[in-house]
């Protein structure tokens, strides 16, 4: 965001309720080769008749706000330029409501109500009447859009002579310059040069200023990241998120990088299955995996920091190559390699444990091995790895070459292939603003060894929801004072952690916590009580919440199952009912006899303890 406000203007200018457009689509596989052919056949009509519908958008709900900046993102396909269709008016839903106040100019195909034949001056004209001008403002307004698109000493000349570029720019000068309420853009902004680019979003920034609406759709993440105060992710035609624009663009990259991960996967495994299921001696431009095979390398997986399957990785992951193999008779002179290459084969990194001195015994059965760096400092692209295991001499055992891949991503668009940590420095006479921070550098939830020790606030937990939703990873949620962590609290957070993939634990502050059990209570600090359940490893976030009750936590998070102990009676779980209205589920986990922090009080208040 830019500092300004999420919208300047009062009231809705656009509300769309339930939103759905259906196309129908037509047969080709039976066309007929001729009219008179068709006819005879009697095929006219069964070819052209409709065969089966296409969602084009499917009941999609949003409201935009009079002077909001409104970004629509999503692959293509997935229904932007027909929601922004809708919105102009080119097309009318098959269903839903569409409420539109206010003049609406659209940048959607730019010129076209051009006619080639004509003079760029006739059509103008005739352009702007279209956009809803009188002949009288485009006469007014006519010097303006001709400046603007830089076509003074072409505006009298045939359309039909101008460049793609000044066709695209005479279009823009002429929809910018209608004063619309509402200016709709449908990735048009490449229409010129990079001054003209420039020129183009300022014009949309005055619109900005002076507190119009403008829905921009566009495959540029950096430009709804900069301009806009909302945004909608698309996808199939289905809304996936809407709402701020970082995190909506941060949980749209977590989609396609999961999407990267799953496709990288089935790549790796069908190239693996295609090169020799056994280790032979032919030269290596003829095969991707080759040697003698006393050695063999049987499974070769790249992992995540959390020791999951992962194929994207981002700036600064950890990377974890996972080996395992046999040695089919006793072994030993052996040699384990890496190797890290470009897509175009340059070479970025290699080692072997040779090279760093280790030294081999004895290598007999199946064995494993695991390669890590922690820090990866790859630049955005993608790489391959060869993995290998031979002699001290170089002679191979087992040489897989080229047959894993990875992706990495990066917000820092530098170049090369390695980022090295760096720093600036600036003398005083050089008047230059440090850049903001770039928390959300990251592509998903950062998960560092920072969040083993202390809590997340609300506000972290809310914008990365979209991440864990969108890479499929269902949240749980449990809450409780953990004044006195115990056997029982372990028992069911374990239970809790095996409901789904994220274990979200919501604590009361220790003001919270006197509030409900007295003030009298024993209460461990709340930042002791977070690490002591952030070192458990089923536990995977933690969040501290000031009031009596998680409602609050629960409807930031959304999560998948809410849990808790069975001495809470169903209709008195604290969000229960919010949970289940979104699809989710509520699971009450028995407890361990005896187990509870207040019996666990009670018995060491009566002397039980002391006495055993």
């Amino acid at each position: 965001m830019n500092g300004l406000p999420a919208h300047t203007g009062q009231g809705v200018a656009i509300s769309a309720r339930g939103l759905t457009k259906v196309y129908r689509k037509y047969l080709h596989k039976n066309q007929f080769t001729t009219l008179k052919s068709a006819i005879v056949s009697g095929s006219l009509i069964r070819d052209l008749k409709p065969s089966e519908l296409f969602t084009a958008l499917d009941h999609v709900s949003f409201d935009i706000p009079r002077g909001c900046t409104y970004g629509i993102l999503g692959e293509n396909g997935s229904g932007k330029s027909t929601t922004l269709k809708l919105l102009s008016g080119i097309t009318k839903p098959s269903s839903g409501s569409l409420d539109v106040s206010g003049r609406v100019s659209a940048l959607i195909e730019l010129g076209a109500g051009f006619h080639p034949e004509i003079s760029g001056r006739e059509n103008v004209a005739i352009n702007g009447i279209m956009l809803g001008l009188t002949r009288a403002e485009v006469n007014r307004r006519f010097d303006e859009i001709v400046e603007f698109a830089e076509m003074k000493d072409f505006i009298d000349a045939p359309v039909k002579t101008y460049s793609s570029g000044m066709y695209a720019r005479l279009g823009f000068a002429v929809a910018i310059h209608v004063d619309p309420d509402i200016l709709l853009i449908d990735e048009v902004l490449a229409v010129g040069d990079e001054a003209f680019t420039r020129k183009c979003l300022e014009k949309i920034g005055e619109f900005r200023r002076r507190g119009k609406t403008i829905v921009i759709v566009t495959h540029s993440l950096g430009l709804v990241e900069k301009m806009c105060d909302e945004a909608l992710w698309l996808r199939k035609g289905k809304a996936m998120d809407s709402g701020d624009p970082k995190r909506v663009v941060d949980a749209y990259l977590s989609f396609v990088a999961g999407q990267e991960n799953e496709l990288l996967g089935k790549q790796e495994v069908r190239e693996v299955a295609e090169s020799s299921d056994k280790v032979s001696g032919e030269a290596p431009e003829e095969k991707r995996r080759w040697g003698s095979g006393e050695i063999v390398l049987n499974e070769v997986h790249l992992r995540d920091h959390t020791d999951r399957m992962a194929h994207v990785f981002v700036t600064g992951d950890t990377l974890r190559v996972a080996v395992s193999g046999e040695a089919r008779s006793p072994v030993e002179d052996f040699v384990f390699g890496v190797g890290i290459f470009t897509a175009d084969g340059t070479a970025v990194y290699g080692t072997n444990t040779h090279i760093e001195e280790f030294k081999p015994t004895r290598a007999a059965g199946p064995f494993s091995f695991t390669f890590e760096i922690q820090d990866l400092r790859l630049v955005e692209g993608s790489y391959i790895l060869d993995i290998a295991a031979h002699r001290r001499d170089g002679t191979p055992y087992d040489y897989h070459r080229g047959l894993y891949s990875f992706r990495v991503r990066s917000r820092v668009k530098d170049v090369g292939v390695y980022r090295p940590r760096h720093t600036w420095a600036f003398s005083e006479s050089l008047q230059i603003a440090a850049p903001d921070a770039r928390p959300e550098l990251e592509l998903r939830a950062a998960e560092r060894v920072e969040r083993r020790r202390q809590a997340d606030t609300l506000q972290i937990l809310h914008h990365d929801r979209a991440s864990f939703r969108a890479l499929g990873r269902s949240v749980v949620f449990t809450n409780g004072c953990f004044d006195i962590l115990h056997t029982g609290h372990i028992s069911l957070l374990e239970q809790a952690r095996a409901e789904g993939d994220v274990l979200v634990v919501g604590i009361n502050s220790d003001a919270s916590v006197k509030r409900i059990k007295g003030e009298t209570r024993p209460v461990i600090g709340e930042a002791e009580r977070a690490e002591a359940l952030l070192a458990l490893e089923c536990v995977d976030r933690v969040v501290i919440y000031e009031e009596d009750t998680p409602l609050a936590v629960i409807n930031a998070i959304r999560p998948d199952v809410l849990v808790k102990g069975a001495d809470w009676a169903l209709d008195k779980i604290v969000g229960r009912q919010e949970v289940e209205s979104w699809g989710g589920r509520v699971v009450r986990v028995e407890l361990v006899a005896d187990r509870s922090t207040t019996a666990l009080i009670q018995k060491a208040e009566g002397g039980t303890i002391a006495s055993t």
